[in-house]
């Protein structure tokens, strides 16, 4: 029988994370293991999360030596589980807008045991929904296309064991550091539809299941000069994992 994990990293997320953690742990359908990985953060993040996993033996922490940043970090713990098992992406700034959430998702892959690839709609977390929208058709290309997929991130193991390595580098042959939505999610929905002919491996749950952290986070500030610096970055990188599309 596949195991659901939830996988959670971030950097900074002190006065999220506690609150990220809380969402899991409150679902009715328990995660196998929650996995959250601290990237070298340098608030106050390390002393809360000594304290879960002090006290919460179902959550796996994991403390970085050096920064990895998001999509590796997804990737090395995700990568290496059963081809079946269920990853769900929770990342530590973020929470799941339900207790049914992970239940809602284990019974959508069970009710159809063709799907490798689950998401669902979100809000923000000022209220406004997300931009999550079910695949038009059996025709819409994910690198060429408007962008509709996002948050909640579910996928069997074994859609993203499937993608080569070099999907996940930029031009430099480096992870990459931002776009990470892009660089991970795109590979995995083209494969499947190049495999299959169609998108009947990827569901879509008409529900909110996940708050995405929008403009708290002030070490994610989007109106300032570094936040508007980090945001063309993601903008360069994004359109070229899209004109660079995907590698066999």
């Amino acid at each position: 029988m596949s195991k659901l994990y939830v996988v959670s990293t971030g950097r900074n997320a002190s006065k999220f994370v506690l609150n990220c953690v809380q969402s899991v742990k409150k679902q009715t359908l328990k995660p196998e293991r929650h996995i959250v990985i601290d990237d070298m953060s340098d608030d106050d993040t390390r002393m809360y999360l000594d304290r879960v996993a002090r006290f919460d033996k179902n959550v796996e922490v994991i403390f970085n030596t050096e920064r990895k940043y998001r999509l590796k970090n997804i990737w090395e713990n995700s990568v290496n589980k059963d081809p079946e098992d269920l990853i769900c992406i929770v990342d530590s700034d973020d929470w799941l807008a339900n207790n049914d959430a992970l239940k809602t998702i284990k019974d959508t892959y069970d009710q159809n045991p063709k799907y490798e690839y689950v998401y669902s709609k979100l809000k923000l977390s000022h209220g406004e929904l997300g931009g999550s929208k079910p695949i038009p058709s059996d025709n819409w290309d994910p690198y060429k296309n408007i962008w509709i997929t996002s948050h909640i991130c579910t996928f069997k193991a074994k859609a993203l064991q499937r993608i080569p390595i070099s999907n996940f580098l930029d031009w430099d042959g480096n992870w990459f550091q931002i776009a990470t939505d892009h660089a991970q999610i795109l590979p995995m929905l083209y494969n499947l539809w190049k495999r299959d002919g169609d998108y009947s491996s990827v569901g879509f749950i008409d529900e909110v299941l996940y708050v995405y952290q929008f403009l708290e986070n002030e070490n994610k500030s989007r109106f300032d000069e570094e936040g508007q610096k980090r945001a063309q970055f993601s903008i360069q990188c994004a359109n070229f994992i899209k004109q660079r599309g995907y590698l066999e």
